[in-house]
């Protein structure tokens, strides 16, 4: 297989800035309330579709080749029509992100092939025990163990106030045990050190307050298990990285 060039890696990075530019810089937010209201009939969708494919051209240095650029443009102009019959919330933000960046990754395949054998850098990936491990870890620590945490401090969770954002705890946990994680399988165990502190330092004076000491309690109770997972499940896992 040939190796990625820093050629191959400056093209990909051109597709992207093509798709950042078109879907942020270059789109106005009426655009998008227009393609809210008419969907597929909104005329600013089949302008904004057509930027994109101009700046995929423009920026990607292969001026002979129109088809790719057309194939973006084609696929951005669906991707979006189908985003415009749905929510417009977070979920739904980081979906058509995926897919828009999916589609860059295809083009980016397709302008350098037969250089560079995708399917051969998937194997790698999927039948390296290293790799394997690691996306174990990771699988583990961010749903798993949020089930289990969960499980465990349910019968505490009965005894605080829920007034806090909802899933906010959740995602907290799925970043914190993220980092621990990372920290661990890189070896920079004084990061866990500093986000123990820096949690408990936000949780100091909560715990000297009557009203939400049972609050700060099952916060603090629920990071600590947290933290633990997260840093044995990296212990489990260094012997096969």
């Amino acid at each position: 297989m040939t190796d990625l060039t820093s050629y191959d890696i400056a093209l990909l990075l051109r597709l992207v800035i093509a798709h950042l530019l078109a879907d942020f810089l270059l789109q106005r937010k009426t655009w998008i309330k227009e393609r809210s209201a008419k969907k597929w009939k909104a005329k600013t969708l089949y302008l904004h579709a057509l930027i994109v494919g101009v700046l995929t051209w423009a920026l990607s240095g292969y001026y002979q080749n129109f088809w790719i650029p057309l194939l973006v443009m084609l696929t951005h102009f669906l991707i979006d029509t189908v985003k415009s019959y749905t929510g417009n919330t977070l979920k739904y933000f980081l979906l058509d992100q995926l897919f828009h960046f999916i589609v860059i990754l295809i083009a980016w395949y397709l302008y350098l092939m037969p250089e560079i054998n995708f399917s051969e850098i998937i194997q790698n990936i999927f039948y390296d025990q290293k790799n394997l491990a690691i996306i174990t870890a990771y699988i583990f620590t961010i749903w798993p163990s949020g089930f289990l945490i969960a499980k465990i401090t349910e019968n505490w969770q009965k005894q605080i106030k829920n007034d806090g954002l909802e899933d906010a705890g959740r995602w907290i946990g799925m970043f914190e045990r993220v980092l621990i994680l990372t920290f661990v399988l890189i070896n920079q165990f004084s990061g866990i050190g500093f986000l123990i502190a820096a949690k408990s330092i936000l949780r100091f004076s909560d715990i000297k307050n009557a009203e939400t000491r049972k609050d700060a309690e099952y916060i603090l109770l629920g990071t600590m298990i947290s933290f633990i997972l997260a840093i044995f499940t990296g212990i489990a896992v260094k012997p096969f990285v």
